[in-house]
């Protein structure tokens, strides 16, 4: 299904509108977790900031849950695969816990409101089991995605996954390895960047989520705009399109974001 677009002004108000949405269905979810799907980065890092600034409004946010996309893998001595350090400032753990749950529970804390406690992630030792945990809670609440800006990938989605997908290791390509150069500084050369990772898939996004939303902010969401919006189903080789097979789907783009040509 081809997706219009929702055109604001900018990424902080992408960050409002969608925070908004997010402690509404929140609001909805009575008496049960609410599962918030996150990439870590910097496309959804306003959204995370509105929903701390919510939160020290006085806004519930107590049956939060933060599930996590993805993570960097590395081989571990003892042969299995392990995500990376935890500590690691380009962890996709330390970013759930430092910057996107942190800030939210400090801020329900000063109101006086209960703070949320609970972040997922898959275990790459056992990706299955992170699909079964999600089916198990009733699925994802809202799922929030963003694009690679050259290669379409979503979460760790590589060009070429199969629609069939689940959460899954997966080997890194050049492209998506260059973009997270700009998601962390500290990767200043490309061997920098673990070559691995663990994700879920694009049938857990789509198969598992009652509503996802992609957000497209910044000129260099350009070319990711135009593929995704042109597209009426999953292409394999622009990932990040699974949005147009998603249940009540969504796609958020500030004006920078938008070719001069739409």
């Amino acid at each position: 299904m081809q997706l219009s677009p929702q055109i604001l002004d900018s990424a902080d108000e992408i960050g409002e509108a969608v925070a908004g949405l997010i402690v509404e269905r929140h609001s909805g979810a009575i008496d049960r977790p609410f599962l918030l799907g996150c990439p870590s980065g910097r496309t959804a890092v306003p959204v995370y900031s509105a929903l701390a600034r919510r939160a020290a409004a006085g806004s519930d946010l107590s049956r939060l849950i933060i599930v996590m996309m993805d993570d960097y893998v590395v081989h571990a001595e003892d042969g299995l695969f392990r995500v990376v350090d935890s500590a690691a400032s380009y962890s996709c753990q330390r970013f759930a816990r430092e910057d996107i749950l942190a800030p939210i529970a400090e801020a329900a804390t000063a109101a006086g409101t209960v703070a949320p406690q609970q972040i997922w992630t898959a275990d790459p030792a056992d990706p299955a089991e992170y699909d079964q945990r999600i089916a198990d809670a009733g699925g994802i609440d809202v799922f929030l995605l963003a694009s690679g800006d050259s290669d379409g990938h979503v979460a760790f989605n590589q060009p070429g996954t199969g629609r069939d997908a689940r959460t899954h290791l997966v080997d890194l390509g050049e492209a998506t390895r260059r973009d997270n150069m700009g998601t962390f500084p500290e990767f200043t050369q490309l061997d920098m960047v673990p070559r691995k990772g663990v994700t879920v898939g694009v049938d857990t996004i789509a198969g598992q989520s009652a509503e996802a939303i992609m957000i497209l902010s910044g000129e260099n969401k350009r070319e990711a705009f135009a593929r995704i919006t042109a597209a009426d189903s999953y292409d394999a080789q622009w990932p990040a399109t699974i949005i147009t097979e998603c249940r009540n789907a969504r796609i958020v783009a500030d004006r920078s974001a938008v070719s001069v040509r739409v």
